[in-house]
C-alpha cells in the first residue's frame, strides 16, 4: 500500500517542481492541508484513463450534430462558398 504524504499549501507552493516531478515519475500521492484541514489529494493520472480519454468519438461532443435540420447548409461546402463570397463583396463595397 502506497504510503500519502501530507503536506500545508506553503510547501506546495515552494516545492511545487519537485512534488509533480514525484507524482508524475515517482507514483507518489500527496494531501495538501490549508490551515489544518485537507483541501486536496495530489495522484498520478492512473494509464487507463490517459487511453480512454484519447478514444472519444466526435459524435458525441455535444456541439456535433446541432446543425443537422438547418436546410440552408445541407451542402456545408457550397454553403461557405456562398458566405465567402457574401463577405467579399462588403469588403470591395466599403472601399
Amino acid at each position: 500500500m502506497k504510503q500519502i504524504q501530507i503536506i500545508s499549501t506553503k510547501e506546495l507552493r515552494d516545492n511545487l517542481s519537485e512534488i509533480l516531478e514525484q507524482v508524475a515519475i515517482g507514483g507518489k500521492e500527496f494531501i495538501v492541508k490549508k490551515f489544518g484541514k485537507e483541501k486536496v489529494k495530489i495522484s498520478p493520472i492512473k494509464k487507463e484513463q490517459k487511453v480512454l480519454n484519447k478514444k472519444k468519438s466526435i459524435g458525441k461532443l455535444p456541439g456535433f450534430g446541432m446543425w443537422k435540420d438547418r436546410e440552408d447548409m445541407k451542402d456545408p461546402s457550397e454553403w461557405v462558398r456562398n458566405l465567402r463570397v457574401r463577405e467579399s463583396f462588403r469588403i470591395h463595397d466599403k472601399e
